[in-house]
């Protein structure tokens, strides 16, 4: 029995970097969603809440598609 050295690193890279992106988009949803609620004290968002909405429900989409393919992969 020999260990494929190169393909357990090509697995824990790519699991590191999906791992990463996932984080990334539920992070930048949140904050898009964040942004349709007015602050009391501070500036105005970045964003409208409209724009906040969009950003943030495609952001949370993708991570979900990632998460369910990646599910899919392990079960199929």
């Amino acid at each position: 029995m020999s260990i494929a050295w190169g393909s357990l690193g090509l697995v824990a890279i790519v699991s590191f970097a999906a791992a990463v992106v996932v984080t990334a988009l539920v992070s930048f949803g949140i904050v898009g969603l964040a942004a349709r609620s007015p602050r009391p004290d501070g500036p105005e968002p970045a964003l409208s809440p409209a724009a906040g909405t969009a950003v943030g429900a495609t952001c949370l989409v993708v991570a979900a598609l990632i998460v369910l393919y990646g599910l899919y992969i392990i079960v199929a």
